[in-house]
């Protein structure tokens, strides 16, 4: 078994920004010794190792790098989550035994914390002592996330979760502000507008949190958008790339102010474009040179009056300064032009030049 101690001692060292020194003085070594460590020329002795993990905030299990070779803990992890998802509590004896079984273990932790979170946010009225049993579990798992672990499911998704339990146990300013403390880059930003909403808050900040989160939500549809109709063209099925088009076009549509030119347009002009490439490909090419032809209008109709404002959308009143930017192109005819080029189809590639001449 193939241990990861002093590569180990070295990252956390250096995620808590101390240099080799400041950890030796915390631990009442020498230099010298923190050195050996790191290099892999010598281990900290059993009383030692359990400070370092103290100091970094994780187990002992896990700063030695240790990983349960025994396949059957994936087998008990896999079925504690079916058994959640059926609803039967047999999930939480398995948790239990597991938690016997591997104390320091990310995944079972984590496995067992939302198997008491989903039974007791389910009881009528909620069981708190399960959440609280979660909440225990979420802050253990949070000590011990694993440096290689997905980011999706690491301590951002831990401590998410930690404080949406704080809001059901009614402690919501506490959930709000642990919220607020780990908002990165606003992975959080629609739980926390939720969680203002729910509150009963009208404010203006409360507002914008709504508006912020639109547009993340909103950004985040059109680029899965995109990169669906890539994987369906990648894949030659042209059935879903029709469906994937045309659904990004009804999204669009449905949530614009009015008819005047705007950023949408651009999406709306590349999205028909692929539902034409699609039913070129599909044996139709009159459907797809009447979508085409349909697509330049959008596209010449918007770079005739561009419009980069992002008060767009009819849902509110956006008075959020900045603009919006489309990676494909400045203009709709740039965004068109890259697009075929990504799509690279001889055929398609003519009959857009032939309306281009």
């Amino acid at each position: 078994m193939e241990l990861k101690l002093a590569e180990n001692i070295k990252r956390l060292r250096k995620d808590k920004g101390l240099t080799q020194e400041a950890l030796a003085d915390a631990l009442g070594v020498t230099v010298g010794a923190v050195y050996k460590w790191e290099a892999d020329l010598s281990n900290p002795e059993l009383t030692m190792l359990v400070k370092l993990a103290d100091l970094f905030d994780t187990s002992v299990d896990a700063l030695l790098g240790y990983e349960v070779s025994d396949n059957r803990r994936q087998v008990i992890i896999d079925r504690i989550y079916a058994d959640t998802a059926k609803k039967d509590k047999k999930a939480i004896e398995e948790a239990e035994m597991a938690l016997a079984k591997y104390p320091n273990d990310y995944w079972v932790t984590t496995a067992a914390a939302n198997a008491y979170s989903s039974f007791g946010l389910e009881e009528q009225g909620w069981d708190k002592s399960m959440l609280r049993k979660a909440i225990t579990l979420f802050e253990k798992a949070s000590r011990i996330v694993p440096h290689d672990a997905d980011p999706r499911y690491g301590k951002l998704m831990v401590l998410g979760n930690i404080a949406t339990l704080y809001y059901f146990l009614n402690e919501k300013d506490k959930a709000l502000d642990m919220l607020n403390k780990h908002n990165e880059v606003g992975v959080f930003e629609s739980r926390i507008a939720s969680m203002m909403t729910m509150k009963g808050d009208t404010g203006e900040a409360c507002r914008r949190r709504i508006i912020n989160s639109f547009w993340d939500s909103t950004s985040n549809i059109i680029n899965t958008t995109y990169a669906l109709l890539l994987f369906y063209k990648n894949r030659g099925d042209m059935t879903r790339l029709k469906t994937v088009a045309h659904w990004g076009i009804e999204y669009i549509s449905s949530i614009r102010k009015n008819e005047d030119p705007c950023f949408l347009d651009k999406q709306i002009a590349t999205f028909t474009a692929t539902e034409s490439y699609a039913y070129l490909k599909s044996g139709d090419p009159d459907k797809a040179m009447e979508l085409l032809k349909e697509a330049k209008a959008v596209a010449d109709r918007y770079d005739q009056a561009p419009n980069y404002s992002i008060d767009i959308v009819k849902l509110f009143d956006n008075d959020r300064e900045g603009s919006l930017v489309d990676i494909l192109g400045k203009t709709a005819a740039e965004s068109m032009e890259k697009l075929i080029g990504i799509i690279g189809d001889k055929k398609f590639t003519s009959m857009w030049r032939s309306l281009n001449k």
